[in-house]
């Protein structure tokens, strides 16, 4: 009998090591909150967007905020604590930026490359848009057909707009995307005779916000000017009327992984999850963002696709061309 209690003992103690690692009843650990960095201004918008991804996954979400020049260099130069899973930003020239410096991951999705179209993802698959952010000519509604007048953006250099046209500080990424826009279409000397058009018929110096800009136009002080649709439907008043010309310029909110991502797998399914059709529509509903997904677009709303369909990676990358343009054709 006493040569087999060794035996025993180790059978017991083999027993009591296998329990399962949860008990019956126990709560499963949580996981791991996907970090956002991103550079949306309103703190409110993203946070109740990403409560109703927790509520399907269980994924809890952190949202890192700051300017968009700001976050991409955190990104870029690995000072935020902890890493970005994912980068969101307010424009092409920021998302290209991050990827150019290699400080994003490839997002190795076919949902995303089945969903979005070709001209509004990175060709190396560093990026997606999420969403397409229209560069309008905007007016008081009461000179509704100053905006109607404007058949395409070259318009707004022409000498019958004299003193009638107001912008915003070059710098603002909405305008950046503009001249980058028209480089991409007419090439870099035409693009700068355009520019400096639009400069010459400047009513007022360039307005250093677009929300000061869109207030000139309400109080009747710019017949005409130009802003991006997300501004205008943050102003959100009826007195201020917009149009889109032709071929439909516009700037995007787009989204990446980052490099050093400790979710990357939880990071692919949010940026799945922003194209997927509630998403877009609830982006759409809460600021004006139209959707990169064309099945939501083509079934839900009733605006066009950009007739020229431009680039965005070509618009990200002349936007550095833009910025030297602006310099010379002194638009401040």
């Amino acid at each position: 009998m006493t040569r087999f209690a060794p035996c025993l003992l180790a059978a017991l103690t083999l027993c009591a090591c296998e329990r399962p690692a949860t008990e019956p009843g126990a709560t499963a650990a949580r996981p791991e909150p996907v970090v956002v960095y991103a550079s949306f201004e309103d703190e409110n918008y993203l946070p109740s967007l990403f409560a109703e991804f927790t509520r399907e996954t269980g994924i809890p979400v952190t949202v890192r905020q700051r300017p968009e020049q700001q976050i991409v260099d955190e990104v870029i130069e690995k000072h935020g604590s902890p890493p970005a899973d994912v980068l969101l930003t307010r424009s092409v020239h920021g998302i290209w930026r991050a990827g150019d410096e290699g400080a994003l991951r490839p997002l190795q999705s076919d949902t995303l490359t089945g969903i979005v179209p070709g001209w509004l993802r990175d060709p190396d698959g560093f990026w997606t848009a999420i969403g397409f952010d229209t560069i309008v000519a905007v007016c008081n509604a009461e000179r509704r057909r100053d905006c109607d007048s404007i058949a395409s953006y070259e318009d707004l250099s022409e000498p019958e707009f004299s003193e009638q046209l107001c912008l915003s500080t070059a710098s603002l990424p909405v305008n950046r995307a503009l001249i980058a826009s028209l480089i991409e279409d007419h090439g870099t000397r035409p693009a700068e005779i355009l520019v400096r058009g639009m400069v010459k018929n400047l009513k007022q110096p360039p307005y250093e916000s677009e929300l000061a800009l869109l207030q000139a136009v309400d109080a009747g002080t710019c017949p005409l000017a130009v802003a991006s649709g997300l501004a205008v439907h943050e102003f959100g008043r009826p007195t201020v009327a917009a149009t889109w010309p032709r071929p439909g310029y516009f700037d995007v909110v787009a989204a990446g992984v980052g490099r050093h991502a400790r979710s990357p797998d939880a990071a692919r399914s949010l940026a799945e999850w922003l194209l997927g059709d509630d998403a877009q529509a609830a982006q759409f509903d809460a600021i004006g963002l139209r959707p990169a997904n064309p099945a939501v677009a083509a079934g839900s709303f009733s605006f066009p696709a950009p007739t020229g369909k431009p680039d965005a990676t070509r618009v990200g990358l002349f936007q550095v061309e833009a910025v030297k343009l602006a310099e010379r054709a002194r638009w401040n």
